[in-house]
């Protein structure tokens, strides 16, 4: 996509992310930069009851929501965890195949050794010196029956060697059978968890008319906005203006072009996406190779304090990591929301910060 392109779907994108929150809710004109909202307006029309019970769904939303995040990043580090093991198993049944071939190999010539030996009659050297026909000849071969007798002892050394090889490949095979096993009931056990949260929040959401829905999407925007004021608050005009490197513009321009792009948990692309494997294909394209998972991008990734908190840094929410997103600049971020959301623009302030981290 050229970068007009993208420049402009990240503008439209903005454009419907503040008409999502509505004018009569005291919503504001952008949710991103802060500007003051008007005074809200009655935010329910079904009595405080009905207030109480659409702010109780907010939470219980929010938190089903963050569980499956959750699920979601333990589901990939489970995936990978079996397809690393996967990897191994298969090395360590190569390594075992060829050394059942050198110990295979080293039979054979032990087993030849030991013929020409017996061709030999076991005679010994002084009695042979004795009974040979031609002494000097005799004398001359001496030395090549030492060298057969040393080979046959390397050959056995070496057999010796490759059996034990062979035992521990077959150790280490166990093992990373037991670890993949263990890492496919994980994996299996974070899918069913992501669709039991899944499932346990479509039934929550079915319990609510149209216009309680309504109410609760402008519950969940005006509190967004409140958050993301907070948040703002606490950083300089300087440092919300910063400029993005060329790397971070080519991770961004990624970024902008996969925004309506469904959340898949597990996805990596191109058709679809979740919020760790969004911020890795993005600083793939601008030719960094970053970890999987938030919890590892958390991890081994540079961490900066928010103050410094540039264009194509990294975002991690949640007390356990298990959120990214892509900070663009100017309080925004492109992330994969969860389970049932699509690639959006968002409030960098909307959600609880843990930190940043750097990949460049």
């Amino acid at each position: 996509m050229p970068r007009k392109r993208r420049l402009g779907t990240l503008v439209i994108t903005a454009c419907a992310f503040v008409a999502a929150t509505p004018a009569a809710y005291g919503s504001p004109p952008s949710m991103l930069t802060g500007t003051p909202a008007r005074t809200p307006a009655a935010a329910s029309t079904q009595g405080g009851a009905s207030s109480s019970r659409i702010a109780q769904v907010e939470q219980q939303l929010a938190t089903l929501y963050q569980q499956s995040e959750s699920a979601t990043a333990a589901y990939d580090t489970a995936t990978q965890a079996v397809t690393a093991q996967e990897q191994q198993i298969v090395a360590i049944a190569r390594e075992i195949v060829a050394a059942q071939d050198k110990a295979g190999e080293l039979k054979s010539l032990i087993g030849e050794v030991a013929a020409a030996a017996y061709r030999g009659d076991g005679m010994s050297p002084s009695l042979g010196l004795l009974l040979s026909p031609d002494p000097q000849a005799y004398l001359a071969n001496i030395p090549l029956a030492d060298q057969a007798t040393a080979s046959a002892a390397e050959l056995s050394t070496a057999l010796q060697s490759t059996e034990t090889q062979l035992s521990q490949y077959g150790h280490a095979a166990t093992q990373y059978l037991q670890a993949l096993s263990g890492s496919q009931t994980a994996a299996a056990a974070a899918a069913h968890s992501i669709q039991s949260e899944l499932a346990a929040a479509t039934a929550l959401l079915s319990t609510l008319q149209a216009s309680q829905l309504t109410q609760l999407a402008q519950l969940q925007a005006t509190d967004a906005y409140s958050a993301q004021l907070q948040w703002r608050a606490t950083l300089t005009p300087a440092e919300l203006s910063r400029a993005a490197d060329p790397l971070s513009r080519a991770a961004i321009a990624f970024a902008v072009a996969q925004i309506g792009h469904p959340y898949v948990w597990g996805g990596t692309g191109p058709d679809g996406f979740d919020c760790s494997g969004l911020t890795m294909r993005a600083w793939q394209a601008a030719g960094r190779s970053i970890p999987r998972t938030s919890q590892e991008q958390w991890a081994q990734l540079p961490h900066v304090p928010v103050s410094e908190l540039r264009p194509g840094d990294l975002i991690i929410y949640f007390h356990d990591a298990s959120h990214v997103a892509l900070y663009v600049g100017d309080g925004a971020i492109i992330q994969a929301p969860h389970p049932g959301a699509r690639v959006e623009l968002s409030a960098a302030g909307s959600m609880p910060i843990l930190g940043v981290v750097r990949p460049d």
